[in-house]
């Protein structure tokens, strides 16, 4: 049988052992030491110079004097010399002048709070359960960064599962964002806990977003909504609707185009091609106008079941210039003016045209006239159309 015990090496008290007080008092001493065990402090390497009665210190690393060679040991002031205890793995120390708690682990003193734990559930007053396993009930929650950040981390199994925040109301779910039920993220939100709406949704692929906070179509106007590509003038859909095209009559979508101007759409006198912007009105109706690569030249026409003829909208440019006609239909400037050898002329978009030649008799018209000429004192003014 061995003499001490095998945990705590307090003494045994020997069969016919004489002076057995001796050994039941070391026991206790061992006990008083290691019991409820509080020390002073554990960063000395060498004893204080005048230690009270049963002072307990953790003797750092480099030991010296009297602890030389009792690393991390116990050591208590008894009767005016220095006892040892060494620690096992497993022992906790409360530390007065720092006030922590410390364990020998690993063969080193080490703060508790590095200790590895896990309990299946915990409550901050609040009661966890089976399925809330952390369960806080506080005014706030503060998740502080260790270091430069912090990231808060849901993990799910798979991308039909959920890993979500989700936002109550007296127990009844309102808003939820995260990937529910794919891995797209998604924001919905809910009035009363059982029918939700999928507000804002983007696609984990691409990062395109949709969902009903979104337009639907380029004629969504909806208020509230995100406007899309295509909405009111901005860009094309590329969906659902005819893309940009050398023939204006099938850029129906509301949006400001630019292309070369061909085909039976275009309107009657532009020189080369432009931009087109698109305007819807509603279903069913949409304005187009026309601007010439000049940018001198502007049309309009409307939808109204089928495209409209096209209207050149004059503009200080095309006032004065030269003026034109196609089948009767002006497709020049308001007025036009000139002279030669003959006289002068001025010509009106409304085929009125105007002849004079100074004070003199005009012998030779300057300007084609068409149809019957009128002519006032003496020829000297000619009035008739030019078309």
């Amino acid at each position: 049988m061995s003499d001490t015990s095998a945990i705590l090496s307090m003494p045994y008290i020997q069969p016919a052992q004489a002076q057995k007080h001796v050994t039941h008092n070391e026991a206790l001493t061992i006990l008083d030491v290691i019991v409820q065990l509080a020390v002073t402090d554990r960063n000395r390497t060498a004893p204080p110079a005048s230690p009270a009665e049963g002072d307990r210190h953790v003797v750092a690393i480099g030991g010296t004097g009297d602890w030389a060679g009792r690393d991390g040991a116990i050591a208590v002031s008894d009767a005016g010399v220095w006892a040892f205890h060494t620690p096992k793995p497993g022992w906790q120390a409360y530390v007065l002048d720092e006030d922590v708690v410390i364990t020998w682990r690993g063969g080193a003193w080490q703060d508790s709070g590095g200790l590895p734990s896990q309990v299946s559930e915990l409550g901050i007053n609040a009661t966890a359960d089976s399925t809330n396993r952390l369960s806080v009930s506080a005014p706030a929650t503060l998740l502080n960064h260790a270091g430069a950040g912090h990231q808060l981390k849901l993990n799910k199994a798979s991308a039909g599962e959920t890993a979500s925040l989700l936002y109550q109301s007296n127990w009844s779910g309102r808003a939820e964002m995260g990937l529910a039920g794919n891995d797209d993220f998604a924001l919905k939100v809910s009035a009363d806990g059982s029918s939700w709406t999928t507000a804002l949704s983007l696609d984990g692929a691409t990062g395109v977003v949709s969902g009903a906070a979104v337009q639907s179509d380029a004629l969504d106007d909806t208020a509230g909504r995100l406007m899309s590509v295509g909405a009111f003038g901005l860009g094309d859909t590329g969906s659902g609707v005819a893309a940009p095209s050398d023939d204006a009559d099938l850029c129906v979508a509301a949006g400001i185009y630019s292309f070369t101007a061909s085909g039976s759409n275009t309107p009657v006198g532009d020189p080369s091609g432009g931009s087109l912007m698109v305007l819807r009105g509603g279903a069913g109706t949409a304005r187009q106008i026309y601007v010439a690569a000049s940018g001198q030249r502007v049309w309009s026409r409307g939808y109204l079941g089928s495209w409209q003829a096209w209207v050149e909208m004059f503009t200080q440019a095309s006032i004065v210039g030269t003026v034109a006609q196609t089948a009767g239909t002006p497709t020049g400037a308001v007025v036009e003016s000139g002279s030669n050898a003959n006289g002068q002329y001025t010509r009106w978009a409304d085929g009125t045209q105007i002849c004079t030649n100074g004070n003199a008799a005009i012998t030779t018209n300057p300007a084609a006239f068409t149809g019957t000429v009128t002519s006032i004192d003496g020829n000297k003014l000619r009035i008739g159309r030019w078309f």
